[in-house]
């Protein structure tokens, strides 16, 4: 068993043996629909971790989440259990993982406009503003994952 900063293991979580390489630095993205804390700290840890790993991540914000974004309160909503389990702020832990390891944070015009945001506005919030049919070329080449 590895210890604390040892290299990861190239093996897979289920079945102990060698990761595909085609699965190595696919794209993963994440498209997060649901407003709840719950859903947002899966979304930041998983894509963090991916990212940590050296894999492409898009986190593409829809509804609630993008609107939670925009509007600086994306940590909303946070239970008194994460500061006792020392989680960090969701925001900046997005924020450093766009800095240093190249996530990205995307929303879709029609996602912006769903949320009653006006796509010009909103635009230095985001990494880019993206069509849906990208995102999903982008999925369907490595992974996609829905919360």
């Amino acid at each position: 068993m590895a210890g604390a900063g040892a290299a990861p293991s190239r093996e897979g979580p289920s079945h102990g043996g060698p990761m595909h390489e085609a699965s190595m630095n696919a794209p993963l993205v994440i498209f997060l629909q649901h407003g709840g804390w719950e859903e947002r700290y899966q979304a930041v840890t998983l894509g963090v971790t991916a990212a940590a790993f050296g894999e492409p991540v898009t986190l593409a914000l829809f509804f609630e989440p993008l609107r939670l974004w925009v509007g600086g309160r994306f940590d909303e909503g946070a239970p008194p259990q994460a500061a006792a389990a020392h989680v960090a702020p969701l925001r900046e832990s997005l924020d450093e993982a766009r800095r240093e390891l190249g996530l990205r944070v995307v929303a879709c015009d029609t996602a912006i406009r769903l949320a009653g945001l006006v796509p010009d506005r909103i635009r230095p919030a985001l990494d880019a503003i993206e069509t849906l049919p990208a995102l999903w070329r982008a999925a369907r080449e490595g992974r996609g994952l829905t919360l």
